[in-house]
């Protein structure tokens, strides 16, 4: 098995499929928040639980297009992005086994491009940031119906 050949799947968002050779996956950070606000009684301070607050996960990715390509996947990010569509988020396991987190959007979207190569402008290392703000389950129909496909961004 060539080692140039897009196998080895990590992560997908929507219709990208960041995989091992290609646009890959170097970092994920996940941050999400619960709210807790404090109310004085007689006896001290109460703490309510109120439920919970933005949830958002961080995927640094790298590539190197002229080797291993990748921009294909930047391309598929940067329209859901622009349609600030919902999709789903999958985290690929052994076995083809498949972690669904849930649905997000692309909050933001970075991309940082070192040594342009000489013929096309493209740089030789491209360094992308990918912020997802996950969606509640409570959104339930309406973000069920608003999921965007590939299809529909091409």
């Amino acid at each position: 098995m060539s080692a140039f050949k897009p196998h080895g799947a990590l992560l997908s968002i929507g219709g990208a499929v960041l995989y091992t050779i290609g646009l890959n996956p170097q970092r994920i950070s996940s941050s999400s928040e619960a709210r807790f606000p404090a109310h004085a009684i007689p006896g001290g301070i109460a703490y309510q639980k109120t439920g919970l607050g933005e949830h958002s996960v961080s995927i640094d990715a790298t590539t190197y297009p002229h080797v291993t390509g990748g921009l294909d996947a930047w391309a598929i990010l940067t329209a859901h992005h622009l349609m600030q569509s919902v999709v789903p988020l999958i985290r690929l396991q052994g076995n083809y086994r498949g972690l669904t987190p849930g649905l997000c959007v692309i909050q933001t979207l970075e991309a940082d491009e070192e040594r342009l190569h000489p013929f096309d402008g493209v740089g030789r290392q491209i360094d992308v940031t990918i912020g997802l703000l996950m969606l509640p389950a409570s959104l339930g129909g309406m973000a069920r119906d608003s999921i965007a496909s590939l299809r529909s961004i091409l």
